[in-house]
């Protein structure tokens, strides 16, 4: 299988939305301006596998060498599972190496545990519980990927 990791492009997110999402870490409220804002922000990558977007993902920086990731998965993640998690890890250490982020952090809710299994694929660490995070009032773990 073929996998790439580019830069992030708004219509590489309008697609994904267009259909059936899997989300974690980004409001579902997503339209053109916040695409576009997106691909100028430069923080956000998008993985390919054998030609399809399987996601798109980024980092909205909260201060100096602290971002906090977002990430969309189109349904055709779950036909390259494991090529996707690659293309993904890839993509967040190269956006983590460039812009010197020293910690990343996201929240995988308790009620969707491929959440859980995907943070763990991407290298990251449970911290801790939110309590009532989401509008819904839905707990979250608190993981980081932390550079050394």
């Amino acid at each position: 299988m073929k996998r790439e990791t580019r830069p992030f492009r708004a219509e590489d997110m309008l697609t994904v939305i267009s259909g059936e999402t899997k989300e974690y870490g980004l409001d579902m409220y997503s339209n053109e301006e916040i695409a576009k804002q997106t691909e100028k922000d430069g923080l956000s990558i998008t993985g390919i596998v054998d030609g399809v977007i399987v996601g798109c993902g980024g980092i909205r920086k909260m201060w100096e060498g602290v971002g906090e990731c977002w990430l969309i998965l189109s349904p055709d993640v779950d036909k390259y599972a494991t090529s996707a998690y690659i293309c993904i890890r890839d993509g967040f250490e190269k956006l983590m190496k460039e812009n010197n982020f020293r910690r990343l952090q996201a929240y995988g809710r308790m009620d969707f545990p491929k959440a859980h299994t995907l943070f763990r694929h991407l290298n990251f660490k449970a911290e801790g519980i939110a309590r009532c995070y989401t509008p819904d009032k839905v707990d979250c773990i608190l993981y980081s990927l932390i550079k050394e």
